[in-house]
């Protein structure tokens, strides 16, 4: 009968992520939403002009990120694959992976419980259809941002970490996995990354009680290890392009973000500086709540259940300590958004999973049936996502232009004016940074602009996405046509270069 719950199981946890995948795949593109314009063209920017250190996008503005996630999609748009999911297997190969390390995680644990530990198995993968269906990763599923990859490298040292305090004696494959999983993580999106050495401070103190142990566990060799990595990439950057790392990675990204200091690098004012951060501290409890329905309720009552005074002392205190941690982490930020929180996910969806399999299973609802839930869900979110953007075509324009683009001027030189962000230069396998120069317009064949009433266009497009919610229509010329238009007198001037 188990064998069968858990065969169950298996079957629902591989049709939610079948569903969720499928669906965003065939659903009209949103890729031209939020800030998904810049990572392809970061992308881009290494294929094409081999800036593998510091990319910048189509407006020229340099990556306000390390470029790991970049460096995993580039060898396979390299190949000739100029498509959006090229741009985005990172995103979709890290989802898969997080749910795969959840269920591990979750085994692992449930098997220490007496009480879970006749239904671990089932009780894992339903942590793993948990953490998998929500209405966050519905849309980071497929969604080309660094999220996703942060939330795998974070969740795999936390499970390294949790690995190197369980053991009286050093394990060195965990703390070897520890600092790899850091170093990936800091080359993912950075600060971040000091999350599981926190988490590896407190569980020595709180869940173990032995503060030495961290000495037993040759942690400082592992942060050196992940420092290494770091700065592989960090130094030469920093002495490549020193005024960018220096005033947009480290001031905007790291410092402003902190200390609402984000005026003293060309960003916004906040009036009340870091005390900014503290007024909404409680918005990273709310977005867990709302963005992880319906789990987050599961994960709350498994934390009445076990009580707060044995929180720190059940086996499940890995999980508890992560959750708390990751929310007090991003609280700090004056910039947080409900994404900074997604590395919490895996261990609510653990916690969920152990209220289902001890206090719904009173009620004769097995974990199985929990998982059926999970795979309707998936085909409601997926429905829902549907509906939201087939309301929008403008980024399926813009694809469908940019194909009859490029079947008309083959490999021809074109230059992109006033096109805005979005990802028509990566569909047709061009990236131009900022502004054309003079030497690139006097080669020309073609220009591609927003549609001009002077001179008749060869090809238009339908309306396509400007900037977000924004949309235009883009027309393409030949170069003879409309030089004197755009470039009367003399060599092209449209007022800004990016500073490099």
């Amino acid at each position: 009968m188990l064998m069968k719950g858990e065969m169950s199981c298996q079957i629902l946890l591989c049709g939610c992520a079948a569903v969720m995948l499928s669906s965003r795949v065939i659903a009209p593109s949103a890729l031209q939403r939020f800030d998904q314009p810049r990572t392809v063209s970061y992308t881009a920017d290494i294929v094409v002009n081999g800036r593998w250190l510091l990319p910048r996008d189509m407006l020229g503005h340099v990556a306000t990120k390390p470029p790991l996630v970049n460096w995993m999609a580039a060898p396979v748009v390299a190949l000739g694959f100029w498509q959006e999911w090229a741009a985005k297997w990172p995103m979709v190969a890290a989802t898969l992976l997080t749910t795969a390390l959840t269920v591990r995680i979750a085994r692992n644990l449930f098997r220490k419980i007496p009480e879970t530990e006749t239904v671990a198995n089932e009780a894992a993968l339903l942590a793993g259809a948990a953490c998998l269906v929500n209405p966050a990763n519905m849309t980071m599923i497929y969604h080309c941002r660094p999220d996703p990859v942060l939330v795998l490298f974070l969740t795999a040292a936390w499970m390294c970490a949790t690995a190197v305090i369980s053991e009286n004696d050093s394990d060195r494959i965990a703390i070897g996995g520890f600092s790899i999983a850091i170093g990936l993580a800091a080359l993912t999106k950075g600060p971040a990354a000091l999350l599981p050495m926190i988490y590896l401070l407190l569980a020595a103190w709180l869940i173990r009680g032995q503060p030495d142990l961290l000495w037993r566990s040759h942690w400082l060799w592992a942060i050196s290890v992940a420092l290494a990595i770091f700065s592989l990439w960090a130094l030469p950057t920093a002495i490549r392009y020193p005024a960018p790392f220096f005033k947009q990675l480290i001031g905007r990204e790291l410092i402003g973000p902190t200390l609402g200091l984000d005026h003293h690098f060309g960003g916004k004012h906040y009036i009340d500086g870091p005390i900014a951060a503290l007024k909404l501290i409680l918005q990273n409890p709310i977005w867990f709540v709302q963005r992880f329905l319906p789990w987050s309720l599961l994960t709350i009552g498994a934390l009445c259940a076990i009580g707060w005074k044995r929180w720190f002392r059940h086996p499940l205190a890995p999980t508890i300590l992560w959750i708390f941690l990751v929310l007090v982490f991003f609280a700090l930020s004056v910039r947080k958004t409900a994404d900074y929180i997604l590395p919490a996910y895996p261990a609510g969806a653990i916690l969920a999973a152990y209220f289902c399999v001890t206090y719904l299973r009173r009620f004769r609802i097995q974990p199985w049936q929990v998982a059926a839930f999970a795979l309707a869900l998936a085909v409601g979110l997926s429905a829902k996502h549907f509906l939201k953007t087939s309301k929008d075509r403008g980024g399926e324009n813009l694809k469908l232009f940019a194909r009859e683009v490029e079947s008309t001027i083959d490999d021809d030189p074109v230059v992109f004016i006033d096109t805005e962000y979005n990802t028509l230069q990566f569909f047709l396998h061009r990236h131009q940074p900022g502004v054309p120069t003079a030497e690139q317009m006097a080669v020309a064949k073609w220009v591609i602009m927003p549609l001009r009433d002077e001179v008749p266009a060869e090809l238009h497009s339908d309306l396509v996405t400007r900037n977000q919610e924004k949309q235009f229509v883009l027309g393409l010329y030949r170069m003879e046509n409309v030089r004197t238009l755009i470039h009367p007198d003399s060599p092209l001037n449209f007022g800004w270069r990016p500073r490099l």
